[in-house]
C-alpha cells in the first residue's frame, strides 16, 4: 500500500507541479549523502520517514448492523486511521532552481484537501475511503530537521512536510444472533437466603406476512398484563413480562386486529399481520 500511496503521489507531482520527467525526476529514496552525490539533473524527494496512528481519528467503538430477516448483528471493527509523513525537498545545482521547484511542489501539494481519486494508482484505485492531507503545518514534524539529517548523514536543506491519512481496514468483523430475551434476577434483601424476584425483557418485531417486511406503526399489547407498545421504523417492539404463555394482541394501520400466543422466554417473538 505505501508504494501505491508514493506512486499517487508521484502522479500528483506530475501533473500538479507539473514536470516533465525527462528533465526531472522524483524520488523516494532515503536523501543520505551517498544517494545525493549520484545526482545527475533536478530532482524532487519524497521521503517517508514516519508512519504512526491519527490519534484524533481514533475510534474505539464498533461499527454495529442489524439484519433482521436471519436475526443476526455484526460487528466491524472502525477503520485505523495513520498518518505517513514525507520529507519533501528539491535537489538541483543552483540554490534558485531549488527554491523555485520547491515553491511550485508546495503550491501543488497544498491545493488538495485529499488526493484525487483520478490519480490514485494499484490497490488505491478501489480505496473505500479518502486519502486527506496536509502539508507544511508547523506540528506535522515528527522530529527536528537537524536530527533528521543528521540521521540522513547530510547537509541540512529546506524541506516540506507532506502528511497523507490513509484509512486502514482490520477487516475483523463478528456476526453473532440477536438478543430477543434477557433475563434478571434479584433479590428482595440483602440476605444471600432472600427470595429471587425474576424480570424478563422480551423484544421481537411485526412483520407482513406477505413479504415478510416490517411493520411501522402496529399496535401491540398484552391484556393480561397491562402492557402496550407501538413500532417504530424498524417494526421493533420490546415488553417486560412474567415467565409463561400470554396471549399477545397485534392491530397493523388498516388492518383488523390479530390474536398471538408467545412463550416466555423463546428463541424468537416475531408476530406476523
Amino acid at each position: 500500500m505505501f508504494a501505491d500511496l508514493d506512486e499517487t503521489v508521484r502522479q500528483l507531482l506530475i501533473h500538479e507541479v507539473p514536470l516533465d520527467l525527462s528533465e526531472v525526476d522524483v524520488s523516494f529514496d532515503a536523501p543520505d549523502r551517498e544517494w545525493s552525490g549520484r545526482l545527475s539533473r533536478p530532482t524532487i524527494n519524497c521521503f517517508l520517514y514516519d508512519v504512526r496512528e491519527n490519534e484524533e481519528m481514533h475510534e474505539a467503538a464498533w461499527d454495529i448492523t442489524r439484519d433482521a430477516t436471519n436475526g443476526s448483528v455484526t460487528r466491524r471493527q472502525l477503520p485505523l486511521w495513520v498518518n505517513t509523513t514525507y520529507n519533501v525537498t528539491v535537489w538541483a545545482r543552483a540554490p534558485e532552481d531549488e527554491h523555485r521547484l520547491l515553491w511550485r511542489v508546495l503550491r501543488a501539494l497544498a491545493h488538495y484537501r485529499a488526493l484525487p481519486g483520478e490519480m490514485a494508482q494499484g490497490a488505491l484505485k478501489d480505496w473505500a475511503f479518502p486519502i486527506l492531507t496536509r502539508v507544511a503545518r508547523p506540528e506535522q514534524a515528527r522530529t527536528s530537521a537537524a536530527d533528521l539529517w543528521q540521521a540522513l548523514d547530510n547537509r541540512i536543506r529546506p524541506s516540506l512536510t507532506f502528511v497523507a491519512t490513509l484509512a486502514l481496514d482490520p477487516e475483523v468483523a463478528i456476526t453473532s444472533p440477536m438478543t430477543f430475551t434477557t433475563i434478571f434476577h434479584t433479590r428482595s434483601d440483602a440476605s444471600a437466603d432472600g427470595d429471587l424476584d425474576e424480570r424478563i425483557v422480551i423484544a421481537g418485531h411485526v412483520r407482513n406476512r406477505t413479504d415478510n417486511s416490517v411493520v411501522e406503526g402496529a399496535h401491540v399489547r398484552v391484556p393480561e398484563r397491562g402492557a402496550e407498545a407501538r413500532t417504530g421504523a424498524d417494526g421493533a417492539f420490546a415488553f417486560r413480562l412474567p415467565r409463561g404463555t400470554l396471549r399477545v394482541l397485534v392491530q397493523a394501520p388498516g388492518q383488523r386486529e390479530v390474536s398471538h400466543s408467545i412463550d416466555v422466554p423463546s428463541k424468537n417473538y416475531d408476530l406476523e399481520v
